[in-house]
């Protein structure tokens, strides 16, 4: 069993600093009037750090989050551990000047041990400057599996359903809904449960009007309300069985069988949306990958859409392409910084217009039977993907005021690839896009021909990965795994050369043969 408070503060009647660190203390005292073991988990609502504060001036919120919304973090997780409990909290926090709603569980240990930023984000926050999230997630802590559905967000079914595949036991649900009535409340959450074949536990604010807002709940996963807080300030108690699920007849006189099992095996999912399925699969796929160097492009004319779709229907778990940004503004498929190799045109991307480049035959250089492919853009490439492959996407020039390097990264999180796209490029590359958009992952491609700084450029810029050259150390690799970085190389063809490397520590082999590699014992990337 769990034993679960749920704080229920009154909102704040003015977006005044003095108002918003009253209902800051509020939530202090309430916490400071539980005993240590008292509680195994505690949820606090959205917008704990700075209620009220976002109906001002976004200067004035950015500066309480910062110093009273600061302080008041860190007391949260003093009293995580004082309590020795898990601790959630809605809050708004800035990363690198970039605004996130963001959902936070600290440990009984006081660290943070999970958080989601909002994927879903109305008007408001947006005109605030507010930074959408685009990876659901569920995360295991102390032994539970904790989703995140933060306030709008449980308007959105779909959304639901994507984390229901990822199993989770209970829905924290941080919410700062003020108008909304009871009844919808109430229905939503128990909807929710039913979709998700979680419990949900609610945290929100009492307006002080019994017709909208307040209504902290928490449920079963059937959906039945076990407790809710009404429209009063107060501490919501309650024990519940996080991990009992649902059991009814599959139809009328069968036997019972998990609700949300029964939904799982039903979906035609072929029908709606199947990215995320496909998504899933593909980050399940074992080490090593096979990443297809611009494409296959020994069979197909590289860096075009027909290279790159028969890598993603060989099995390549990535493509690798790179992108240079045209006079008017639009990010392009081309390794070289001009067309003339490629092409049957001559002039440089970023002199000509995307109508002077997407004309231009890409394939006539592999021979007539490829005449007319052209050179496709960055939209193009995602459309075909649609996120059932990786994208190793390398940018050798960021563009002026990096405007090529925002471009990429906006693309990334409107389709919602963090998980799967990555950027590589060189220390301007690097720069630029951990100042812009740091959740997106980053391969080091700087002083390759010097290992020791590569590794500390690929720590210091925050990278996920580094691509390391043909003649890599066993000592850099092991130093490269010590430090957590997923290690490519570039480049193997061979096959059995391909496995010496993988043998040696290798992560990802990017290779201009992937189809050969496969065919000598590396393993596609699995499928839904």
């Amino acid at each position: 069993m769990m034993k679960v408070a749920v704080l229920q503060p009154p909102y704040p009647a003015l977006p005044t600093v003095a108002a918003a660190t009253a209902c800051l203390a509020w939530q202090q005292d309430q916490l400071a009037a539980l005993a240590p073991n008292d509680c195994d988990l505690i949820l606090l609502p959205e917008y704990a750090n700075c209620p009220s504060l976002d109906q001002g001036t976004p200067k004035a919120c950015r500066q309480f989050i910062s110093n009273h919304g600061k302080v008041f973090l860190s007391h949260l997780a003093d009293e995580a551990r004082r309590l020795h409990s898990r601790l959630a909290v809605g809050t708004l926090i800035m990363e690198h000047e970039i605004l996130r709603n963001r959902t936070l569980i600290f440990g009984p240990d006081g660290r943070i041990a999970a958080y989601y930023d909002k994927m879903h984000l109305p008007a408001a926050e947006e005109a605030l400057g507010v930074h959408a999230g685009a990876v659901p997630v569920v995360a295991e802590v102390a032994g539970i599996r904790f989703g995140f559905i933060v306030c709008f967000d449980i308007y959105f079914p779909e959304f639901t359903e994507a984390l229901a595949a990822l199993r989770p036991d209970v829905l924290l649900m941080p919410s700062y809904q003020r108008s909304e009535t009871p009844e919808r409340i109430r229905l939503l959450a128990q909807a929710r449960a039913l979709d998700s074949g979680a419990g949900v536990i609610r945290s929100s604010y009492a307006t002080g009007h019994a017709d909208r807002g307040g209504h902290s709940l928490v449920t079963d996963a059937s959906g039945k309300i076990i407790a809710d807080a009404g429209s009063e300030p107060g501490v919501l108690r309650v024990v519940m069985e996080p991990k009992a699920r649902f059991l009814k007849p599959a139809s009328h006189g069968q036997p019972l069988i998990e609700h949300r099992a029964l939904i799982a095996a039903r979906r035609r999912p072929a029908l709606y949306r199947p990215d995320t399925d496909y998504r899933r699969a593909l980050l399940a796929s074992p080490l090593p990958w096979v990443c297809a160097h611009r494409g296959l492009n020994t069979v197909c004319p590289e860096n075009t859409l027909p290279s790159f779709a028969a890598a993603q229907a060989i099995g390549a778990h990535e493509i690798e392409f790179d992108l240079w940004l045209s006079a008017d503004g639009r990010a392009v498929v081309c390794h070289d910084p001009d067309l003339s190799r490629t092409t049957d045109i001559q002039g440089m991307v970023t002199e000509m217009t995307w109508n002077d480049i997407r004309y231009a035959d890409a394939g006539i250089r592999l021979g007539e039977a490829w005449q007319g492919i052209r050179v496709p853009c960055l939209e193009e490439v995602l459309e075909l993907t649609a996120g059932r492959i990786g994208l190793n996407i390398h940018i050798k020039d960021p563009g002026p005021e990096a405007k090529l390097v925002r471009r990429v990264c906006d693309h990334i999180r409107e389709r919602g690839l963090l998980e799967v796209a990555y950027i590589a490029g060189d220390e301007n590359v690097l720069e630029a896009a951990r100042s812009y958009a740091p959740e997106i992952a980053r391969d080091c491609l700087a002083a390759q021909a010097q290992p020791e700084r590569m590794l500390e450029l690929t720590l210091r810029y925050g990278c996920r990965r580094a691509q390391f050259p043909r003649d890599v150390t066993d000592t850099m690799l092991n130093e490269a795994h010590r430090a957590g970085i997923l290690c490519n190389l570039f480049y193997a063809n061979d096959p059995e050369e391909a496995h010496q490397y993988v043998k040696r520590g290798i992560d990802v082999i990017l290779t201009d043969n992937a189809h050969r590699l496969f065919a000598q014992g590396f393993v596609p990337r699995r499928l839904p």
